[in-house]
């Protein structure tokens, strides 16, 4: 794949690479599943191209930032390939969401109001990602949120949980307690939704061991050849040439 001419230079991606990392990061996450984070168009790579090859080996799930870049995903991908936005979606914009079957990742107890609204209106229940805070202390629902919906269960009314997710902060780092830390909280924050597959482990979580797997593994960096174990030789092949 080239960049055009009128750029002052070419880019040229080797998809073939991307595909051999795919292939490496699933069988790594087998028993789970392996979805694809195409975030930042893919990188800078092009969603577009690299999506299109990953569904010709079997990737079927994909993650995007935003709104913009999951409605631009989808119109070039098929509709029976799931898409999860990351940072949710904004105030107003859920029925945007709805039409272009995008699945939001809900990280506060609004999302998850104005979603399960939105669901409310169209009459139908809508899928949705629940992330927890396992102690990245950035984004997700913290403990005590997600104790009021395990107790409070008409709190997700209309909304499909399909995921059941996290973000290791120091995944990159195999020896820092920080990851056993997260392990364990998560654990347990999950065990109050056993009934809803899970999901873990980024690129770097990936070659924590497979405790960190889950039900679905969700690599980014490492599907572009960036080195998930630093310090270490590389695993992965490089989409340049």
């Amino acid at each position: 794949m080239n960049g055009s001419p009128r750029s002052g230079a070419i880019l040229s991606v080797d998809l073939d690479a991307l595909a051999a990392n795919y292939r490496t990061l699933s069988t790594m996450a087998g028993p789970g599943r392996c979805a694809a984070v195409v975030k930042a168009d893919a990188y800078g790579l092009g969603a577009g191209p690299v999506s299109r090859r990953l569904t010709e080996e079997g990737c079927d799930t994909f993650f995007v930032a935003t709104l913009g870049e999951g409605l631009a995903l989808r119109a070039m991908l098929t509709d029976d390939v799931g898409i999860f936005v990351l940072n949710g979606i904004p105030p107003g914009a859920e029925t945007e969401a709805v039409r272009a079957d995008l699945v939001p990742v809900l990280s506060t107890m609004g999302a998850i109001e104005r979603w399960r609204n939105e669901a409310h209106r169209q009459g139908a229940p809508l899928d949705a990602a629940i992330q927890v805070d396992s102690g990245m202390a950035r984004l997700g629902l913290s403990r005590e949120d997600v104790l009021t919906i395990a107790g409070n269960p008409d709190l997700l009314s209309g909304i499909r949980a399909v995921l059941f997710m996290s973000h290791l902060a120091c995944a990159d780092e195999p020896s820092s307690p920080a990851n056993m830390a997260q392990l364990k909280a998560f654990r347990g924050l999950r065990s109050l939704f056993p009934q809803i597959p899970a999901s873990l482990a980024n690129s770097s979580g990936m070659f924590l061991g497979r405790k960190y797997g889950f039900d679905l593994a969700r690599p980014g960096a490492a599907l572009y050849g960036i080195n998930p174990v630093p310090g270490s030789e590389n695993p992965m092949r490089r989409w340049f040439r």
